[in-house]
């Protein structure tokens, strides 16, 4: 590439972007080519200031094309700004679901580890001592780090100054977040030699991605095109998918291609594995049948979208059929 269009396309990179103002950003996505036939524009601006922000709202574009030529270059095809408003409220309700279901999901994985190690006789405190020797240097300081800002807690910092050099296991479990624990289940897989445990920590690396986006509030379906996964589906959740007899191999595979969906639905696999509690599971599945309603009100905003509609479509059998039982 010559040097002169490297430099320009340096520089358009870090062109400034002034703030927009609600009216300038109601200009700017009717720009774009994005009508207000189910929102009007005084009531967009009233959303844009009181109920999301532009940048959010806007980042579910990803799933409309433009057109490529004529008059209307560059602008989005069938986008209205009532489309974006339905997606962000969905999306966040979507957050509210996996949230719940990921902190059910952590809770039932440390009674799943307390109950092996009282099995196998391991001692509470040599599993934890052997865990953080097993780490890096690196690994062994932030994990260190983690436990240390319970020092301070009001929730956490009686366990932490009853046991300020070593943790038993009970206690250990309270003061890791989420992610140190799906670690600390990798390495117990592998000290209990135990191979379902093995390929169920594989699944729960990808619940903590799902899990961490939810809690962060990060949008999740602004983004369902096919390919974007970086990772295999696990063997286990694709067998169960299969049965799903009105899911083609062809759909299931291209759905479970993108990361997104696949995290979902490995969340909602691992849920059903994990989680044994009667009374926890239909609270679940009231939770999941509330999300499905709201997904699939307005699914004819999106009969010209294939991929929102088909992957809505996807998630809606996979609820049904793996936890309503329709």
């Amino acid at each position: 590439m010559p040097r002169e269009k490297w430099d320009e396309m340096q520089q358009e990179k870090s062109v400034y972007k002034p703030m927009l103002d609600v009216e300038g950003q109601v200009q700017h996505l009717k720009d774009k080519g994005i009508t207000f036939q189910l929102v009007n524009e005084e009531e967009a601006k009233g959303y844009l200031r009181n109920n999301n922000y532009y940048f959010k709202l806007t980042s579910y574009r990803k799933n409309y094309e433009k057109y490529e030529d004529g008059d209307n270059e560059g602008k989005y095809i069938s986008l209205d700004f009532g489309y974006l408003k339905d997606l962000a409220i969905i999306d966040m309700d979507l957050r509210y679901m996996l949230a719940q279901l990921s902190f059910d999901i952590e809770h039932y994985t440390k009674i799943e580890l307390l109950r092996l190690a009282e099995d196998l006789g391991e001692d509470g405190y040599a599993i934890c001592e052997d865990f953080i020797k097993s780490q890096t240097e690196d690994q062994r300081n932030r994990l260190m780090n983690e436990i240390n800002r319970n020092e301070n807690s009001v929730y956490c910092g009686d366990l932490f100054s009853r046991y300020p050099e070593n943790f038993p296991l009970w206690v250990f479990l309270e003061l890791i977040p989420f992610g140190r624990l799906v670690s600390f289940y990798g390495f117990c897989a592998i000290r209990f030699q135990d191979k379902k445990m093995k390929n169920k920590y594989f699944m729960l690396k990808t619940c903590k991605d799902i899990r961490n986006a939810a809690a962060h509030s990060s949008c999740i379906i602004n983004d369902l095109k096919a390919d974007t996964a970086q990772y295999d589906t696990s063997y286990e959740v694709l067998h169960k998918l299969a049965r799903i007899k009105s899911v083609s191999k062809n759909v299931r595979e291209k759905k479970m291609s993108n990361a997104r969906v696949q995290q979902i639905v490995t969340l909602l696999y691992v849920y059903e594995k994990i989680v044994t509690s009667k009374g926890v599971q239909e609270k679940a599945v009231e939770r999941l049948r509330k999300f499905e309603e709201r997904m699939m009100r307005n699914i004819e905003y999106y009969q010209d979208n294939d991929m929102i509609r088909t992957n809505f479509e996807f998630l809606k059998l996979v609820i049904d059929n793996w936890h309503l039982n329709v």
